[in-house]
């Protein structure tokens, strides 16, 4: 890529992470202050934007690897597990630990989602594998995922499935311990 689009998609990438990670901290803080009766939207909402800063942090220094990124599921699923156990009944805290898992997700999908529009307003094609190559992807990696649109979709679906699997899984088996210790079983 030239330097005038590198910078276009540096700042494209700024732009949609700053719209995605604040705009999406909004309804989850909300919906953190009814699950706890408490009114710490602020509190709620910074963490949420820290949690989102760390998640970028990961997807960068992952290279697009997602090892990073995908541990930080380890980590979100305890910390809110711990966290809102005894604040909810089960459902609504796996229900929230979902929504926290999708959030932790948008640095992937919101690369993803610009690198296609840059690619696509500088006349690449989604689909051609040679020009895939010269972006990056290893001429090793089978079709349609050495194209930019299956790298893209693939890079994506990934992210969203073993987050989302993981933090969910370990939220439930968390609070469901809690619930069945307090029941005696």
């Amino acid at each position: 890529m030239a330097d005038s689009s590198e910078n276009a998609l540096i700042l494209a990438l700024i732009m949609a992470n700053l719209i995605a990670g604040f705009g999406l901290a909004i309804p989850i803080s909300k919906g953190l202050c009814r699950l706890t009766n408490k009114r710490r939207f602020f509190r709620y909402f910074a963490m949420l934007v820290g949690i989102y800063f760390l998640e970028c942090v990961a997807f960068a220094w992952g290279m697009c690897t997602q090892v990073f990124t995908i541990s930080l599921s380890f980590v979100w699923g305890t910390i809110f597990a711990l966290w809102l156990r005894d604040s909810a009944p089960a459902g609504k805290i796996i229900r929230t630990g979902l929504f926290v898992a999708l959030y932790g997700c948008l640095p992937t999908i919101s690369f993803c989602v610009t690198i296609l529009a840059v690619w696509i307003i500088a006349g690449n094609g989604l689909l051609s594998v040679e020009q895939a190559g010269q972006f990056g992807i290893p001429g090793f990696v089978p079709w349609p995922l050495n194209t930019m649109l299956g790298f893209c979709v693939a890079l994506s679906a990934g992210t969203i499935i073993l987050k989302t699997a993981i933090t969910t899984c370990i939220v439930s088996l968390i609070v469901k311990a809690r619930v069945n210790s307090l029941s005696g079983t």
